[in-house]
C-alpha cells in the first residue's frame, strides 16, 4: 500500500476536527475525520484508541483518512494521560485495559455527531482496550479488529534463567511459575464473552513466531472451542507466518485492518451478495 497522502486523504485532512470530550477521569482529546461528502456513506464510525499520533509513520492517521475518503467517519484519540488527554498517566495493562475511555468516545460520538454504529481497531494493548468496550457498548459495535495482544495472566514460558545472574530462590520461583496452568485474563474473558453474545464481527490477527501467539493458543482452546456455531462464524482468526509484533510488521497490520474494515461498507456487502451464487429454492412436491 502507498502510505503517502493522496488528494483524497488530503481533502479529509483539511476537513478534520479537533475534539475534546468528557472521559471518566478528565477531558479526552481526539481528531474526528468526517466521511467524504461525495463518497457512498458507510454509516459507521471507526475508532482508533491509544497512541495514534505516536505510531510508526502516523499509519493510523493515514488509515483514518483513507477510510473517511471511502465514506466512513473516523476518530483517533488519546487515552487518559497520553498526548493532550487529561488525567494521570495510566497505561493500559493486562488487568486494567481502560476500555471505559473507548466507551466515553462512543457515547460522545453518538450524542454530538449522530453516529450510531461503530467499528474498533486496536494493536497490542490498544486492542485489549478496544475489546473492553464490549462490556458496556456491545450493541453499538459492529466489528473489532484485534491484533497481537496478550490474553493471559501469566506469560507462558519466558527466557531461560541465567544461572549466574539469578539466585537459586529466583530460579525456583521461575520454574514454579512456568509450571502453572496458564489462565485467561478475567478482563479479556469478560469482554470476549460480551463480544460472543453480541452480533459483532471480529478479526483476531497473530503471527506464528511472535511470543504472544502462544498465549492466544490458550484462548483458542479455552474460549473459541466452546463457541456456538453462529458466534464462531462471526469471530475470525488469522495466523500469519513470521512476526508482526514489530516495528517492521506494523504497516502490514494496519493495511489488513483497512482491508477488513472496508468489508463493512454497505456497497461492499451488496457487491459481495451479487457475486455469491444463489442457492436453489427447495420446492414441495
Amino acid at each position: 500500500m502507498n502510505w503517502r497522502e493522496t488528494p483524497a486523504t488530503l481533502s479529509r485532512a483539511r476537513a478534520e476536527q479537533p475534539l475534546v470530550f468528557k472521559g471518566p477521569k478528565g477531558a479526552l482529546h481526539g481528531i474526528f475525520t468526517p466521511p467524504a461528502p461525495d463518497a457512498s456513506p458507510a454509516s459507521a464510525c471507526v475508532v482508533f484508541p491509544g497512541r495514534p499520533r505516536a505510531a510508526l509513520h502516523r499509519l493510523p492517521v493515514l488509515a483514518a483518512r483513507i477510510l473517511a475518503a471511502e465514506g466512513f467517519a473516523a476518530l483517533r484519540f488519546d487515552l487518559r494521560g497520553r498526548g493532550e488527554s487529561a488525567g494521570e498517566v495510566e497505561m493500559p495493562s493486562r488487568q486494567e485495559p481502560r476500555g471505559e475511555d473507548v466507551v466515553a468516545a462512543i457515547r460522545y460520538l453518538r450524542e454530538a455527531h449522530g453516529q450510531k454504529q461503530f467499528l474498533l481497531a486496536g494493536y497490542c494493548f490498544d486492542a485489549v482496550t478496544a475489546l473492553d468496550a464490549f462490556r458496556d457498548e456491545a450493541d453499538a459495535i459492529a466489528g473489532i479488529f484485534f491484533a497481537t495482544a496478550g490474553v493471559l495472566q501469566e506469560k507462558p514460558g519466558g527466557s531461560p534463567a541465567d544461572g549466574l545472574a539469578r539466585s537459586a530462590a529466583l530460579r525456583l520461583r521461575s520454574i514454579v511459575r512456568r509450571a502453572r496452568a496458564p489462565k485467561i485474563l478475567e478482563s479479556f474473558e469478560i469482554s470476549f464473552r460480551a463480544l460472543a453474545r453480541s452480533h459483532a464481527r471480529a478479526l483476531f490477527l497473530y503471527a506464528e513466531q511472535d511470543r504472544l501467539r502462544a498465549e492466544f493458543r490458550v484462548a483458542e482452546e479455552v474460549l473459541f472451542s466452546k463457541l456456538e456455531s453462529e458466534a464462531r462464524g462471526r469471530l475470525e482468526i488469522e495466523i500469519w507466518p513470521g512476526r508482526i509484533h514489530t516495528i517492521e510488521g506494523e504497516p502490514a497490520v494496519i493495511e489488513r485492518a483497512i482491508s477488513w474494515l472496508r468489508e463493512f461498507h454497505p456497497a461492499r456487502s451488496r457487491s459481495r451478495a451479487r457475486r455469491e451464487p444463489r442457492q436453489p429454492i427447495a420446492r414441495e412436491s
